[in-house]
């Protein structure tokens, strides 16, 4: 009862059931500003157990707007210093951390939450954390914001759109370029691209980028050495955060803009969790505006041909291509037509070379292939159909 207590005010609520909090598992993945403020008012709450993942650490412009966070955590790995503050905000609530890429994790981790919440910085991230959520069939709401504006979606595996669906309408034009782009060219093509930013590298430097994988601007933007199992010396480091500096002004952020979305996020995450005793979750793309004091509900709809989650889920997509072109030629048609930059070509469990041919890998036309990507979590079904343009198309 004296436990209880402390929810006394939230418990008035008509509908409220603070049993089914203390019993649900809410993963938050990325505790930035969006992230501490929603896993703050989950645990205040009296959400039974928090699970929480992110690979940053923390630095002394977070302190502005992510709350969980003090000056004598900077250097530290956010989800540990989260994790540490909101056990104390409520001791009740059990809470996990996962220091790294949401990615690493294993399936079972997932199957563990109710809920999935996106609280991320990248769309490569979100666009693989949704499709893990539409694997598992579990709930997932996914919040963004930048300067005074923000956005909110929730995603009900099988009855609404994903955002996979609406990719070529939010995902931002730049980024949408690079994702349309495969990512195996030569070293000269990067001088080449950092030329058109304004940006000059010698070939050799773009040669020691390329054995770190780094062969896009995109990469650039978003390489992690701790990631790297190559050795990186302090001048090819010096290169990449000088280059990255210039590539990525830093997105704006303010801590209300942060706490209305989190607000959104969590309040959704309540419904959900209470399984429509709350009232029912929005279907539409919430759109926030904090200049003009403007909430928008955005009409979207499932996307029937969605690799995630269309109507043909589990079958394979059909693409048009002659089997006397290379795999590299196949890979190229795949990050184009679907968005997936980084493919790599799978069948009969072979992983095929990029400069043979479909035909000398024993391929005939109706055969189906894998593709493997880090923006879907499981390999996505193809079939080669013969040479013609083809529906897909990434926008």
């Amino acid at each position: 009862m004296k436990q209880l207590e402390r929810y006394e005010r939230q418990i008035r609520i008509d509908g409220w059931d603070q049993e089914k909090l203390f019993s649900a598992t809410v993963f938050v993945a990325g505790v930035g500003a969006i992230g501490c403020e929603v896993a703050k008012n989950l645990a205040m709450m009296g959400v039974g157990r928090l699970m929480i993942a992110d690979y940053d650490r923390v630095e002394l412009s977070n302190l502005s707007r992510q709350l969980l966070f003090r000056d004598s955590d900077i250097g530290r790995g956010k989800a540990e210093a989260a994790a540490e503050r909101l056990r104390e905000i409520n001791p009740h609530v059990e809470v996990e951390a996962f220091e790294g890429d949401i990615r690493e994790l294993g399936e079972d981790t997932y199957r563990r939450a109710d809920v999935l919440l996106s609280c991320l910085d990248n769309w490569a991230s979100r666009r693989w954390y949704n499709s893990m959520a539409v694997y598992l069939g579990k709930p997932l709401v996914d919040g963004a914001m930048n300067g005074f504006y923000g956005n909110v979606q929730i995603v009900l595996p099988g009855r609404t759109a994903c955002l996979e669906c609406q990719s070529s309408l939010l995902i931002p034009r730049e980024e949408r370029a690079a994702e349309c782009t495969l990512r195996k060219r030569r070293p000269q093509d990067l001088v080449d691209e950092l030329k058109q930013h304004g940006l000059s590298i010698t070939l050799e430097e773009a040669e020691n980028l390329f054995k770190l994988n780094i062969k896009t601007v995109y990469d650039v933007k978003y390489f992690r050495p701790e990631k790297s199992d190559q050795e990186i010396s302090e001048e090819t480091l010096r290169l990449i955060d000088g280059l990255r500096a210039s590539l990525v002004p830093r997105m704006p952020a303010l801590q209300s803009v942060a706490a209305t979305i989190a607000g959104i996020i969590s309040t959704h995450t309540l419904q959900i969790l209470h399984g429509g005793s709350l009232g029912a979750v929005p279907t539409s793309l919430i759109v926030y505006d904090g200049l003009n004091s403007r909430l928008t509900r955005v009409k979207i709809k499932r996307d029937p041909m969605c690799i995630v989650c269309g109507e043909s889920e589990g079958e394979p997509i059909r693409l048009r291509f002659d089997t006397s072109r290379t795999v590299y030629e196949l890979k190229e048609v795949v990050a184009s037509k679907l968005g997936l930059p980084d493919p790599e070509i799978l069948y009969i469990s072979r992983r095929l070379d990029d400069s043979q041919t479909l035909e000398s890998a024993g391929v005939r036309h109706g055969d189906v292939l894998y593709v493997s990507t880090s923006r879907l979590y499981e390999p996505l079904p193809i079939r080669v159909v013969g040479e013609a343009e083809d529906a897909a198309s990434c926008g």
